[in-house]
């Protein structure tokens, strides 16, 4: 999971600005310092990936209400008005034979006779239509479920985004602890030094030994300053990317550097594996994943299914001088005929997918199991680490001591007291880097075995 976290932040950090870190200007107020459930309270609401589940979850919801409006009647209206060159409707008083003989009569006369007239050349009509679905073979139920169960999923999913973000919080958190530790053992080694370099060149000018040992000295202390400054560049580099990750990324931030010294027996955290499996989100999201697979195959079912609607229309309509009205009930069956051949392979597509999802739900909580296991084991290997490196410190403690000693009285050499020094200096900064990853993985285990409001001091949404 570390290792996955690293790698989700490698793109975060290559598009922060490179080119100003080796600047050495503070803003005047200083830092904003920060601790790490203020960093996770922050990353919840103003990370990018908090944000889109949110929406998500909007968008989950509206889609619900949509399926929900088809269970109410589809209403349509219309209207329409016209205007003709000529009469749609030509009509004649007389028969061929006699308007013929009425032709003759006025022939001569000068007058056209036509016995014929036209009506409708205007007109406007407006109605309405209202269909009820009575039966649909439980499409719209389905499609209803649906929409729940994607909300719900939604809403899980968020959750399961808050787990990753608290976790690369804590990682980007620690990591800046970590640069700030070593500054501070960086800054008892150089006084250290000091001290060495003082004895050294104590013992050069009584001509005990020559300046070789006065000279290494020198080299370690510009070998340190050289790391300092490294370490420096770092930290600064890390906080700006603490800062983007947590929404905040035009504030200029730092850590509480109080370390914890919280350090908790994994047995004390201990969860039964199988137990924990079940309340972790990822196991009700393949619950949910196989559910979909359910209700997608009886929709594939219903499109085999006939349609029963009821529904009525109402229209006014104004060609001649007088306008009518008109209304109409109706009840209507459609059966999908051609179904039967097409849409029953589509129905036995979706039983294989839900067999398939049912297979995935199987292997993936085995799997989920084992991680809880190895979470634990990864808890307890860290906690074992920060016991080791503690002791690793008493003894190069008391190493350093004894070489100090046995440099001022001759017995050894700078070599040697050079690298007890060292070992100090290593063990020290063991010691911030195993504390570091157990309360990284002390996070990881909470997080797997279901206890989200454990972590960080604050509560997960909800």
């Amino acid at each position: 999971m570390r290792n996955s976290i690293v790698r989700r932040m490698l793109p975060l950090l290559a598009l922060l600005p490179t080119g100003v870190l080796a600047q050495s200007d503070v803003p005047a107020a200083g830092p904003r310092v920060m601790t790490l459930s203020e960093c996770v309270a922050a990353a919840r609401t103003g990370n990018i990936r908090a944000k889109d589940a949110q929406n998500d979850i909007l968008m989950a919801k509206e889609q619900r209400k949509y399926a929900r409006s088809k269970y109410f009647p589809t209403v349509g209206a219309s209207a329409f008005h016209f205007e003709s060159s000529q009469e749609l409707i030509k009509m004649r008083l007389l028969d061929d034979e006699t308007e013929r003989d009425l032709e003759e009569l006025f022939k001569g006369s000068g007058l056209d006779f036509d016995s014929s007239f036209g009506l409708v050349k205007r007109g406007s009509a407006v109605g309405m239509t209202m269909i009820e679905p009575l039966y649909t073979g439980g499409r719209l139920t389905n499609y209803n479920r649906l929409a729940d169960l994607q909300v719900d999923a939604r809403e899980m999913l968020r959750d399961v985004a808050d787990d990753e973000i608290v976790q690369v919080t804590e990682f980007l958190y620690y990591k800046v602890l970590e640069l700030h530790e070593l500054d501070k053992t960086f800054v008892a080694m150089e006084r250290e030094l000091a001290n060495i370099h003082q004895d050294a060149v104590n013992v050069y000018e009584n001509g005990i030994v020559n300046k070789n040992d006065v000279l290494s000295v020198e080299l370690i202390q510009d070998q340190l300053s050289a790391l300092r400054i490294k370490t420096s560049n770092g930290c600064r580099l890390l906080r700006r990317a603490l800062a983007k990750h947590i929404g905040m990324a035009d504030v200029d931030i730092d850590v509480d550097t109080a370390l914890t010294a919280e350090i908790v027996d994994p047995r004390q955290l201990w969860a039964d594996a199988r137990q924990a499996m079940e309340s972790r989100t990822e196991t009700h999201l393949l619950d949910i994943w196989v559910e979909k697979s359910v209700l997608e195959r009886k929709i594939a079912m219903a499109n085999m299914l006939p349609v029963v609607g009821i529904g009525g229309s109402m229209n006014y309509s104004k060609f001649l001088a007088e306008g009518q009205t008109k209304v109409i009930g109706f009840v209507g069956i459609q059966m999908p005929l051609s179904a039967f051949w097409s849409e029953r392979h589509e129905y036995k597509r979706k039983r294989i997918e839900e067999q398939k999802a049912r297979d995935f739900r199987k292997d993936k909580r085995e799997l989920i199991s084992l991680q809880i296991q190895d979470a634990y084991d990864n808890l307890e290997s860290s906690y074992r680490q920060v016991q080791i490196t503690e002791k690793s410190i008493r003894r190069a403690d008391e190493n350093l001591r004894i070489a100090r000693e046995h440099y001022k009285g001759g017995i050894t050499t700078m070599t040697v007291l050079l690298d007890a020094q060292r070992q100090q200096q290593q063990a020290l900064t063991q010691r911030t880097t195993a504390v570091s990853e157990y309360l990284q993985a002390k996070t990881r285990y909470l997080i797997l075995t279901g206890r989200r409001t454990s972590v960080a001091g604050c509560s997960a949404p909800r």
